[in-house]
């Protein structure tokens, strides 16, 4: 089976769910119109002849259930409108597969000696911290930076802190970031690498790159490798 049968067969698993879910509703409302009208029907019968149900009483119960009704109709509407966005989301992230993609993620390739992030901060924050973490969140390199406000590129040589070179895979950047008073500074991490596989199990796929998971709403940028070949 191909990886886009794949995906649209995922897609209509989850549609199939949230059709089952509006049809459940408008059974339920069906019945509840039956018992509506039987209801009404003896409340007509059994009314007071000299106080009969006023007129305006009459229209605004009918007017309640049609409202309920319509309601149901929406969420049916909205339903198919999700159904169509998993679907598509779930295609366009399997065609991801072999990119190049950059992302929002601290998961970066160690190869060759080399491993790359991109940081982003908010204001200057010359009190900066970074920290190398291995997949098990153990911490294998440490610097202190004078950060500026914006991005800025970190390449990491693949040497641990007493300088010796670790083996080749995914390592993760933590930073911790404060201005000259000691106040934290909002940052972001990003990297860019390969796309080698697709979770397409919830309606926001998961993307691996690097060893990482990364949601696909987090995919800020997609080039194609082969065109800069």
């Amino acid at each position: 089976m191909s990886v886009d049968a794949i995906a649209a067969a995922q897609a209509a698993q989850t549609a199939t769910a949230s059709q089952s879910a509006a049809n459940a509703a408008s059974a339920k409302l069906s019945g509840n119109y039956s018992m509506f009208l039987t209801l009404l029907t003896t409340q007509l019968k059994n009314q007071d002849p000299t106080d009969p149900m006023k007129s305006a009483d009459f229209t605004n119960q009918l007017v309640q259930y049609s409202s309920v009704e319509q309601q149901i109709q929406t969420n049916k509407n909205l339903e198919s409108l999700l159904s169509a966005n998993v679907f598509q989301a779930a295609n366009t992230a399997v065609g991801l597969i072999g990119k190049q993609i950059e992302s929002i993620s601290n998961g970066a390739l160690l190869k060759d000696g080399q491993a790359n992030w991109t940081l982003s901060l908010a204001n200057a924050a010359p009190n900066t911290t970074l920290q190398v973490l291995d997949k098990n969140g153990a911490t294998v390199y440490s610097e202190k930076i004078d950060g500026a406000m914006g991005d800025q590129q970190f390449t990491w040589d693949g040497t641990d802190s007493s300088g010796n070179a670790v083996s080749d895979g995914t390592y993760f950047l933590q930073v911790a970031a404060n201005d000259a008073s000691g106040q934290a500074v909002a940052s972001s991490v990003r990297t860019k690498g390969i796309v080698t596989s697709v979770d397409i199990s919830s309606s926001n796929p998961v993307v691996t790159v690097n060893g990482a998971q990364i949601l696909y709403s987090d995919v800020t940028n997609v080039t194609d490798p082969a065109a800069g070949s």
